[in-house]
């Protein structure tokens, strides 16, 4: 991610997440939003294969949300939080509107996501491969 994209993100979107993280109304909220926008074909097509990347993400803040999982560290929570809002905004660093680059950035920011928080995806797949398989 290029350096002004990564201030643009820490300095705006670092907040909003941290503050979400103690308002589960507000993220729920947030997490509806992204689920509206996420089914969106037009949306699909711009974000490609970070479709399922987001997907994965929304799913770690409904688990965790329900308390269905609480095995991650407030700081991936925060991350997945940031990755989620900068997503649902509209008008972020390269708004959504713009045809053909208006989802470069998030998809930026939700590979920038995975990176930092890679080793608590993998655990949150391995939980939710063992719950599937337990309600099988």
């Amino acid at each position: 991610m290029n350096s002004k994209l990564l201030g643009y993100v820490k300095g705006k979107f670092v907040k909003i997440a941290e503050d979400l993280v103690k308002n589960p109304q507000g993220l729920k909220f947030k997490l509806q939003k992204a689920k509206e926008k996420i089914n969106k074909q037009s949306v699909i097509d711009s974000l490609g294969s970070y479709v399922e990347d987001l997907k994965i993400l929304m799913r770690i803040l409904s688990a965790w949300i329900s308390r269905k999982y609480t095995e991650v560290n407030k700081q991936t929570i925060i991350y997945t939080v940031l990755a989620v809002v900068y997503f649902v905004t509209p008008t972020d660093f390269v708004p959504d509107f713009l045809l053909g680059l208006g989802f470069v950035d998030d998809i930026a920011v939700i590979a920038w996501v995975l990176e930092k928080i890679k080793d608590d995806v993998e655990k949150f797949k391995q939980w939710e491969s063992s719950k599937k398989a337990k309600d099988e």
